[in-house]
């Protein structure tokens, strides 16, 4: 178990670095949406589809499945001084309502449910066997393609940029890209403590017709 959990964790660190390398090579081509003022630029592109998804996170990680909008980021500072992004804060918005983001455990989870204990309705016995967890390995590998990809770096030096994905709830609920967009609220330089104005990414270039 600890083995394979660590050559999972492993192989994500590997396959977010080879990732990450490209980056200055295909995102001006990549995001079609983009906020830019006071020396920082956010540019963003939602992975709706579950085909797309699977290609970028592995087939058991396709969290568009499950009822969850992968988001992926680029954040460049091109200020003097480094920024902090409060990652946590970030939401996609549309209209009066509010997505917010989701553990990646809940994801993998909701992809690859635990076994459910067959026991009649009002029995207070305890399961005599427990019934075998066939979708752990699944949830596992769902972990490491999503967490490989996730966008984890807050603090961006002068001139360097951050990218990876966020992932939001949208369970129960259905989106417009043409009405919704990528809300942060907070982007502070350090080390003055100076708070940018929020940045809007509209995802409307990514609706369909």
């Amino acid at each position: 178990m600890g083995v394979r959990l660590s050559c999972l964790a492993t192989a994500a660190v590997l396959a977010a670095s080879v990732w990450l390398i490209s980056t200055a090579q295909d995102a001006g081509q990549w995001f079609r949406s983009r906020d830019a003022h006071q020396g920082v630029v956010i540019a963003a592109r939602p992975v709706p589809d579950t085909p797309e998804a699977e290609e970028i996170f592995g087939k058991n990680a396709a969290a568009p499945r499950a009822g969850f909008l992968p988001v992926e980021l680029l954040i460049v500072n091109e200020r003097a001084e480094p920024i902090r992004v409060d990652l946590e804060r970030i939401r996609v918005v549309q209209e009066s309502e509010q997505f917010d983001q989701i553990e990646i455990e809940e994801i993998a989870l909701a992809l690859h449910p635990l076994p459910k204990k067959k026991e009649p309705v009002g029995s207070t016995r305890i399961p005599k066997k427990i019934p075998k967890d066939k979708n752990r390995t699944k949830r596992e590998e769902a972990e490491a393609g999503l967490r490989s990809r996730q966008l984890r770096l807050e603090r961006i030096p002068p001139g360097g940029q951050a990218r990876g994905y966020l992932y939001f709830d949208l369970r129960g609920s259905s989106i417009q890209m043409s009405s919704a967009f990528v809300y942060v609220p907070e982007v502070v330089v350090e080390p003055s403590g100076e708070k940018l104005f929020f940045f809007e990414v509209s995802l409307k270039p990514y609706a369909r017709p």
